[in-house]
C-alpha cells in the first residue's frame, strides 16, 4: 500500500489501534486531521503515512497526557522532554494522593468511622509562626518537644503540613503552622506562644540542646505554674508551662 493511498476510517482505526470514536475526537480538536473528508457523506479518509503520527498520539494518550500538551509536542518536539517531565511530576503527585487515600481507607477499616461532635461556641485551633528555614524549624520542634509534623491538607499540586495536636473534631485538636514564604501576606512577625509540657525542666533543657536560646530560666511564680521561656532559631518566643 502506497503512503499516499487513502484508507477509510475503519481501516485506519485497525492499522493504528485507535477507536473510530477517538479518531473522530482527534479530528474535532484539530489533533489528527483526515487527509480527506467527503463533503456529502462526511466519511473520513486518511493517508498511510499518518499511521505513525496516530500511533504516537495513542501512546501519549495512554500515559494520560492532556490533548493540549500533546499538541505542544507535535508542534515542537524539542519541548517533549520538558512536557513529559512535568507530566511525570503530575502523575507522581496523583500516586501520592491515591496512596494517602488508601491509607485513610485502611485507617477507617481498622479504627472504624468516628463522627466528631459539633462544637458549641468557639475556641482557638491554630497559630502561625514565621520561620527562616522550614526544614531546620521542623527539626527543632520535633527534637525539642517531640511534636508531630504531619499532612493536614492535600491538594492536586502539593501536601500542606503542620505540627498537629490531637485529631480534627476532637477537643484537643490544634495546629501549629510554619510560614517561611516572605511574600505570604499571612506571614506574621516574631510570635510568642505557650506550650503545656509534662516535665518543664526536662523540656527546657531539651529545647536548649535542640538549638533554642534561653530567655527565661525555669522559675516558680506565685499563682502560676512553674514556667520558662526559650527562643526558637527564628526568634519566636516559646513559653513553657508545667502541666
Amino acid at each position: 500500500m502506497a503512503d499516499s493511498e487513502l484508507v477509510a476510517i475503519g481501516r485506519f482505526a485497525h492499522l493504528t489501534g485507535l477507536s473510530i470514536h477517538a479518531l473522530r475526537h482527534y479530528d474535532d480538536v484539530g489533533l489528527l486531521t483526515p487527509s480527506e473528508v467527503d463533503p456529502v457523506s462526511g466519511y473520513r479518509r486518511y493517508r498511510r503515512d499518518q499511521v505513525r503520527l496516530a500511533r504516537l498520539i495513542g501512546e501519549l494518550r495512554w500515559i494520560d497526557l492532556p490533548i493540549e500538551e500533546i499538541r505542544q509536542i507535535l508542534a515542537d518536539d524539542g519541548k517533549a522532554g520538558d512536557v513529559l517531565a512535568a507530566h511525570r511530576r503530575r502523575l507522581e503527585r496523583q500516586r501520592s494522593l491515591i496512596s494517602a487515600r488508601i491509607d485513610d481507607i485502611d485507617r477507617v477499616t481498622t479504627k472504624g468511622i468516628s463522627m466528631s461532635a459539633p462544637l458549641s461556641g468557639c475556641r482557638p485551633v491554630q497559630i502561625k509562626i514565621a520561620v527562616d528555614d522550614t526544614p531546620a524549624s521542623i527539626a527543632f520542634y520535633q527534637s525539642a518537644f517531640d511534636l508531630r509534623y504531619d499532612v493536614t491538607r492535600r491538594s492536586d499540586e502539593q501536601d500542606h503540613s503542620s505540627f498537629l495536636f490531637g485529631e480534627y473534631g476532637q477537643d484537643g485538636f490544634f495546629l501549629l503552622h510554619l510560614i517561611n514564604d516572605r511574600t505570604d501576606t499571612d506571614r506574621p512577625g516574631p510570635t510568642t506562644f505557650g506550650l503545656l509540657v509534662d516535665d518543664l525542666d526536662t523540656r527546657h533543657s531539651q529545647a536548649l540542646a535542640a538549638g533554642g536560646i534561653e530567655v527565661v530560666a525555669p522559675r516558680d511564680r506565685t499563682g502560676m505554674p512553674r514556667s520558662s521561656a526559650v527562643k526558637d532559631p527564628s526568634g519566636n518566643w516559646i513559653w513553657l508551662y508545667q502541666g
